[in-house]
């Protein structure tokens, strides 16, 4: 295992927060400002096109390797950085075809909404060709960021519902029903 890193490998990886940067493909300046508890808020002149590239880019800027390492789990490729622990949930994800079901559902958007993801994957992968340091998860695990594809939003959304939403109890009480019956699995 390698040692720990030093205040200074910590503070070079955090990205330039101010100050005045060139994002490709913009229609017409944006601006983001920070509020106190360091929040991104966007104004983008160019119209919603610019402002979902630069929300890619001010996330990536803010947290691109919890981005990548929820991506990796939503694909089953966590393992890969997360070792043996991991391999279960990616397992679980492959088998589930989050991958597939994600690029289905990308693929069945309206020309709109296919905009909004790639123009916030843009700014994603306009982040990660900008030259900022990596965060320190990426250089403790001597890793690089992958980019982002309009697909892989709908891939980390879906994961996270599995997580976050209602699935988990329709799947508990779809288990219950035969042991307790509809009466009983009503009263839990």
């Amino acid at each position: 295992m390698p040692p720990a890193p030093g205040p200074e490998t910590l503070r070079a990886a955090l990205p330039p927060l101010d100050g005045r940067l060139r994002l490709p493909g913009l229609a017409a300046p944006v601006e983001v400002l920070r509020d106190r508890w360091g929040i991104p808020h966007i104004r983008a002149e160019g119209g919603q096109v610019d402002a979902f590239r630069a929300q890619g880019f001010v996330h990536a800027q803010d947290r691109l390797f919890q981005m990548e390492l929820n991506r990796r789990r939503a694909l089953g490729r966590a393992a890969e950085w997360l070792g043996a622990g991991a391999a279960e949930g990616d397992i679980l994800a492959r088998r589930l075809g989050l991958e597939a079901a994600s690029r289905r559902d990308y693929a069945a958007l309206g020309n709109e909404a296919r905009a909004m993801l790639d123009a916030y994957a843009a700014g994603v992968n306009a982040f990660i060709e900008s030259g900022a340091p990596p965060a320190i998860e990426y250089v403790l695990l001597a890793a690089t960021p992958e980019p982002w594809e309009g697909w892989h939003c709908i891939a980390v959304m879906r994961r996270l519902g599995l997580l976050m939403g209602s699935v988990w109890f329709k799947l508990w009480r779809a288990a219950a029903l035969p042991v307790v019956g509809p009466e009983n699995a009503l009263k839990l």
